[in-house]
C-alpha cells in the first residue's frame, strides 16, 4: 500500500505531459503512487500517461475538479497530492509534502507555484510575487491555493465532502481548502516549489487573465456560489491549448 497519491489530471497536454511525469518519478521519495486522470483528451495524452504512471484513469464528469476527485477515488494513499499536467517538479518536491502532512493536525499542504518560462531572475520574480499573493491573499480569509501544488489528507477529504460541492463553481481548490481548514491545520511551505506554464497569463492575455482571476477570488472570499467555471474559464476548467515550447527549471 503506497504512503501518498499522486493525482494529475490532463485535458490534450501532448506537448508537456511527459515531462512532468518524469519529474514526477524523478522525485527523491518513492513510496507513492501516480495517478494520471484523463478529462477527455483527443490528443496523446493518454497513451502518453500509460507509459508512467501506474494506473492512467478517465474522468466520469468533465471539469477539472471532477478529474480530481476521480483520482482521490482511486487513491490507496492515505495523502493525496495534486499536480498539474504542463508543471515540472524538482526532485525534492514530493519529500517536502509528505513531511510537512506528517506533522500532528494537519490536514492540508500547499506550496509555492512559478513560471517555467523565462530566465532564471524571471522565475525566481514569479516565485516570490506568488508568496506575496498567499500572504495578501489571507487578509480576505482565503488560502491561495494552487491545485498545481497541493496535499490533502485523504480521511479530511471526505470529511468536508471533497470536490463535489463545489466542482461547478469557480475556485474549486480555494473553497476545498477553506472547508478543511475548519478540521485541521492548512500550512503554506514557502520552498515547496513546483514551475508551471505561463501561458494563461503570457502577453495579451495578462489583463483578461488577471481580471478573471480576481473574479473567482473575490467570489470565494465573500462565500458567494454565483459564477461557475465554464463562464469564466470555458470548458475543461483549464486552457486546453497544448504547451509546445519544452522548458527546464
Amino acid at each position: 500500500m503506497p504512503k501518498v497519491t499522486v493525482v494529475v489530471p490532463v485535458l490534450n497536454e501532448e506537448g508537456s505531459l511527459e515531462e512532468t511525469l518524469r519529474s514526477l518519478r524523478a522525485q527523491s521519495f518513492s513510496d507513492f503512487e501516480l495517478l494520471v486522470v484523463d478529462n477527455g483528451s483527443t490528443d496523446r495524452s493518454p497513451e502518453i500517461a500509460r507509459g508512467y504512471a501506474d494506473r492512467v484513469l478517465v474522468a466520469e464528469r468533465r471539469g477539472y475538479a471532477w478529474a480530481v476527485h476521480e483520482g482521490f477515488e482511486a487513491a490507496r494513499g492515505g495523502w493525496v497530492v495534486s499536480a498539474d499536467a504542463d508543471t515540472l517538479y524538482p526532485r525534492t518536491w514530493l519529500a517536502t509534502m509528505v513531511r510537512e502532512l506528517s506533522r500532528p493536525g494537519v490536514v492540508a499542504v500547499f506550496g509555492t507555484i512559478g513560471f517555467r518560462e523565462g530566465r532564471a531572475v524571471v522565475r525566481a520574480l514569479s516565485l516570490v510575487g506568488y508568496a506575496f499573493l498567499v500572504g495578501l491573499s489571507r487578509v480576505g480569509g482565503v488560502y491561495q491555493v494552487g491545485g498545481a501544488n497541493l496535499g490533502v489528507e485523504r480521511e479530511a477529504y471526505y470529511r468536508v465532502g471533497g470536490y463535489p460541492p463545489v466542482a461547478d463553481l469557480v475556485g474549486p481548490d480555494l473553497r476545498l481548502v477553506k472547508r478543511l481548514a475548519r478540521l485541521g491545520k492548512v500550512r503554506y511551505v514557502p520552498w515547496s516549489v513546483c514551475y508551471t506554464s505561463n501561458r494563461r497569463f503570457a502577453g495579451r492575455k495578462l489583463l483578461p487573465a488577471t481580471w478573471r482571476a480576481f473574479r473567482v477570488w473575490s467570489e470565494v472570499a465573500l462565500g458567494r456560489e454565483q459564477l461557475r467555471w465554464e463562464s469564466v474559464w470555458g470548458w475543461g476548467g483549464r486552457s486546453d491549448r497544448p504547451l509546445r515550447q519544452k522548458t527546464r527549471p
